[in-house]
């Protein structure tokens, strides 16, 4: 087996800094962060963006706006830094074109600022500063240097955590829940239960997500309750529970049957709603396949390979209360909350191999040596039945009693295959 003693373990990570690539090549490699905030910006309708770089990161960047449904209604230009301006400084240019954009129309324009801006050390938060004074639309930096994070992650979050700078304060609050992290255009992720009943109960929702707009994150500060349903969207609810005292349910990382009950119990009690009843039947499915689970998977060991967008964390504090312990867990980026997480998963004496999955081929052989019983997530061995994997990528966006249903289906199906398998001696 390849030499592992450059990873961590997860006791010692606090930040990305900590986590290191399993393998030394990436490929093809991830997004960086700049790719990600031009993205998710492109779609929130009223928004536009000023991306500060060199030529390379201008050219990658100008296909990313072109999917954009709301181009008409706001800019996404380019500030190109040339040789001079990048040994001795780009601050009057920068000016100069914040003012051609407010003069054209822009009411946020969100400073995107690469690795090169980034490494020469401009004051951007000064100028933002100086420049709000003097032009109407608001300006908000977000440093987006991919040499300091571990993948694209970082360019969702910390996009939508500024978001909340254009809040508006509230005097009062409404009957509004805010949804956090899914649009009602959504298709391809059904409606949580949740979600539907609230809709049937005549509450008001307001979805900020993509396909949101700037005026729907200005007026949020009115809501009764944020529902958390994606970790992309947490920084942002605890920032405005503390700057707007809105109280938030985090329901991206709830799975515990009991958990999920006394989440659905406050959201209930904040809204004047009788949960209990509704969701009696699905509560019961949910217990019976929990109980069940916890005694076909109990002393199992796994690696948590790529989850996609699913916080790796949480779901691992989950697979402990049935018994199950990671052996190594694919970290691609370490949020605010997980600080948490770690928190209560080293109090059990769960502490992982904590790293970053880049190069399937290269880390399907160290994965193979470790020799787990499951792999949960997408990785180079998908289509073998030893180890089974556990598809999760396409379970972000699903919350409550339906979501631990289908996941515990999805751990004791891949289990019981992968032992026929062994029992039949094909391996």
């Amino acid at each position: 087996m390849n030499d592992i003693k450059h990873l961590k373990c997860l006791s010692a990570v606090r930040s990305m800094t900590a986590v290191r690539q399993l393998t030394p090549a990436a490929f093809p490699g991830v997004h960086c962060p700049m790719h990600t905030a031009l993205a998710l910006a492109s779609k929130i309708r009223g928004v536009s963006t000023l991306l500060i770089g060199t030529a390379e990161c201008g050219y990658y960047s100008r296909n990313v706006p072109l999917s954009s449904p709301y181009g008409e209604e706001a800019l996404h230009w380019n500030y190109v830094l040339d040789s001079k301006e990048v040994v001795f400084g780009f601050r009057k240019g920068l000016m100069e074109a914040i003012r051609e954009m407010d003069k054209a129309g822009a009411r946020l324009i969100l400073l995107l600022s690469t690795c090169v801006p980034e490494l020469i050390g401009l004051d951007m938060e000064s100028i933002c500063h100086e420049m709000q004074t003097e032009v109407k639309a608001m300006l908000i930096h977000l440093p987006l240097g991919n040499f300091k994070y571990g993948g694209y992650e970082p360019g969702y979050w910390k996009t939508l955590l500024a978001m909340g700078k254009t809040i508006e304060k509230s005097g009062s609050k409404g009957m509004t829940v805010n949804v956090l992290g899914r649009s009602d255009l959504e298709e391809h992720v059904p409606m949580p239960h949740l979600i539907s009943l609230l809709e049937r109960q005549d509450v008001p929702l307001r979805f900020l997500a993509p396909d949101s707009s700037l005026d729907d994150f200005i007026s949020s500060g009115d809501a009764r309750l944020n529902l958390v349903l994606s970790p992309f969207m947490e920084p942002l609810a605890q920032w405005m529970a503390k700057e707007h005292d809105i109280p938030f349910a985090s329901l991206h990382d709830v799975y515990n049957v009991r958990e999920i009950e006394n989440t659905y119990s406050q959201i209930g009690q904040h809204l004047g709603l009788e949960m209990a009843q509704e969701f009696a039947g699905q509560r019961k499915e949910a217990k019976k396949a929990q109980k069940a689970a916890a005694a076909q998977l109990k002393s199992l060991q796994y690696i948590s390979a790529n989850l996609g967008t699913v916080q790796p964390l949480p779901l691992s504090a989950y697979l402990s209360d049935l018994g199950m312990s990671p052996i190594m867990i694919h970290l691609a980026e370490f949020y605010p909350s997980d600080t948490q997480w770690k928190e209560i998963l080293t109090g059990r004496d769960i502490n992982p191999i904590i790293c970053l999955m880049l190069n399937e081929q290269a880390d399907k052989q160290i994965m193979e040596a470790l020799g787990p019983d499951l792999v949960m997530g997408d990785w180079g061995g998908r289509g073998q039945n030893h180890p089974p994997s556990v598809p999760i990528l396409d379970l972000y966006g699903h919350i409550g009693y339906e979501r631990t249903i289908e996941l515990l289906e999805r751990i004791t199906r891949a289990f019981r295959t992968g032992k026929e398998e062994r029992s039949n001696g094909t391996l």
